[in-house]
């Protein structure tokens, strides 16, 4: 880069010894301009990849986390999980896709025996790459009700449901569930999206 410039400035000058620029010097020096700026150009957008990147993975790594551990926290709350909620007339159920968790109900501090509040964790039924958690309280309780996004970023949600030996049951026969996320990179990139797994107990089976 610094052999360019010093040949354009030995340009410059023999063109001012000279009285001007000759039409073979004037060529030249455009040429080299045009070289040295193709080259500066080059490496700013390298620059500007890379940066972004960097960012996207950040990013990314942030929504993964901070959803796998929401999740985790929400369903050690949970005394089991709910086929569905409403438990009389579902219209979310616990399958491979959705979680519902059924919560004791609180009144002020104190838990109210015999009701529950409900979570579900799902998909954004309009937007797919959306994970939400919401928060369905009891009318007897004081827990407020809440709609939630866990990440923007969703590329795939799975639960599955175990026993206490670590058996796959049906959802409502569960012990532990166990949970595969990944999350998409904003870049766009094939295989640059990222997965984290954990499996959880609820309440009433870590006792």
């Amino acid at each position: 880069m610094s052999k360019i410039l010093n040949f354009k400035f030995l340009i410059l000058k023999i063109s001012q010894l000279e009285g001007g620029f000759t039409l073979l010097e004037t060529v030249i020096a455009s040429a080299v301009a045009l070289i040295a700026g193709t080259f500066l150009v080059a490496i700013l957008v390298n620059h500007n990849g890379v940066f972004y990147q960097q960012n996207s993975v950040v990013s990314e790594g942030l929504s993964l986390n901070d959803a796998i551990r929401e999740i985790d926290n929400n369903i050690r709350l949970g005394v089991s999980v709910a086929v569905g909620y409403p438990e009389d007339v579902p219209e979310i159920y616990s399958d491979n896709d959705s979680l519902v968790i059924k919560i004791p109900a609180i009144n002020g501090v104190n838990v109210t025996p015999n009701v529950y509040d409900f979570i579900v964790i799902s998909k954004d039924q309009s937007n797919i790459k959306v994970l939400k958690i919401q928060i369905f309280p009891d009318p007897q309780s004081t827990r407020p009700a809440s709609n939630r996004v866990l990440t923007t970023l969703l590329e795939s949600v799975s639960f599955t449901y175990l026993d206490k030996n670590g058996e796959v049951v049906a959802a409502a026969s569960s012990a532990s569930v166990k949970v595969d996320l990944t999350v998409l990179s904003k870049t766009g990139s094939v295989g640059s999206s990222r997965s984290s797994s954990s499996t959880t107990t609820l309440r009433n089976f870590n006792q």
